[in-house]
């Protein structure tokens, strides 16, 4: 058997660091979930860590979205190495050690610490791609609070089929001081609008990949921290604390979707979230047979009322105090899609605002103007 000999025995090695486990875990979750364990190429199943002006820099990207973040560390010597990031994800996040040792020797990583010791096999840190850099002017500064709760509202609205590149992304429209989210899969579409603190120098209108925003969202703080945007020709650039996030962008045009957004209603309802919500839940145990299925019956009055039929299972109403103004109406949609805009309603209650049972229907908060969440009705056989 060879015999384990870790570069630290003999001072021997090029980059050699030590840092917190937590600081290191938290680092590596950051930008490990982008890395593809499918990669064409066996370096960006890696994570590359190189030391940069007293910090440990760690990286990772699939080569349409990079991700790098800086930790403190303490740097000894200057180097860098890729890692596989799977083997280094699950050592270190179990490793409950306080601090560990780093210790670079040609392209094996030493790691140590009081109870474990480990080498880990890399790759040499040339082989790992260049995450590029957009040089421009910042085009707006937005705190991350905000940018993850617009994000929040619209991202499940995007389509995953990829038939469409187009509508696999996040349009995001910036005009005078008023930043725009929208998505839409062709089946439901989601706008949400944040006025800016400062107005915009110039207008934007952008395709970002959904995916990208999911990976920005899940890292972004609930907190007041700054995000700088900068935008490339084909490329976005976030920047917040000790993080940056690069993506290219989808080429293309994005529908002219205002146009179907209806400017009137033949029926609006009030009702409270929760208990719609609650409703759309219990029929949604019903409509599982039946592609999910549900109908409302709004009838003038206090109340209406949510159905689910299926040969398989059996069926369920459930009735929900509401305020109706208008004609009454049945119509079917999809219970998930109209669960997706309940869960991210931070209001006690919404407006459904209805035509017929063949037009799409608008669902919004009751007192908040910059969210409107357009869904269209399911043929059903009378």
């Amino acid at each position: 058997m060879e015999k384990y000999c870790p570069p630290w025995a003999d001072g021997k090695g090029s980059m050699k660091l030590s840092c917190t486990q937590e600081k290191l875990n938290k680092g590596i979750n950051i930008v490990g979930r982008i890395v593809s364990p499918r990669g064409t190429l066996p370096v960006l199943n890696n994570i590359l860590f190189q030391t940069d002006n007293g910090r440990l820099k760690i990286s990772a990207t699939d080569l349409e979205i990079g991700i790098n973040t800086w930790i403190g560390a303490k740097i000894e010597h200057d180097g860098a190495i890729s890692i596989p990031s799977r083997i280094i994800s699950d050592y270190i996040s179990t490793n409950n050690d306080e601090t560990i040792n780093l210790e670079l020797e040609d392209t094996t990583l030493y790691l140590k610490s009081d109870k474990y010791q480990a080498h880990i096999k890399g790759i040499e840190s040339s082989e790992f791609p260049l995450i590029p850099e957009v040089k421009k002017e910042p085009q707006v500064v937005i705190k991350s609070k905000d940018l993850k709760d617009l994000i929040s509202h619209v991202v499940f609205s995007a389509a995953i089929d990829e038939t469409r590149p187009v509508l696999t992304g996040i349009l995001l429209q910036i005009k005078d001081n008023k930043l725009k989210l929208v998505a839409t899969d062709s089946y439901r579409l989601a706008e949400k609008t944040l006025n800016l603190e400062k107005k915009s120098k110039e207008d934007v209108n952008i395709i970002i990949p959904a995916r990208t925003m999911n990976e920005l969202s899940r890292i972004l703080s609930q907190d007041d921290d700054q995000v700088t945007i900068k935008i490339g020709e084909n490329q976005i650039h976030f920047s917040f604390s000790d993080t940056q996030l690069v993506s290219r962008l989808i080429e293309g045009s994005f529908p002219d979707y205002e146009q179907i957004i209806p400017k009137k209603s033949d029926t609006k309802t009030t009702i409270k979230v929760k208990d719609f919500a609650n409703a759309i839940k219990m029929a949604s145990f019903f409509a599982r047979e039946s592609a999910n299925n549900i109908k409302l019956k709004i009838s003038k009055g206090k109340n209406i009322e949510v159905i689910a039929i299926s040969p398989q299972v059996g069926d369920n109403i459930s009735t929900t105090s509401a305020k109706t103004e208008g004609k009454e109406i049945e119509i079917a949609f999809n219970a998930k899609f109209i669960l997706d805009a309940l869960n991210v309603i931070k209001e006690d209650e919404i407006i459904i605002e209805t035509i017929d049972k063949s037009s799409p229907a608008i669902i919004k908060p009751l007192k908040d103007k910059s969210y409107i969440y357009l869904i269209m009705p399911l043929r059903v056989e009378e």
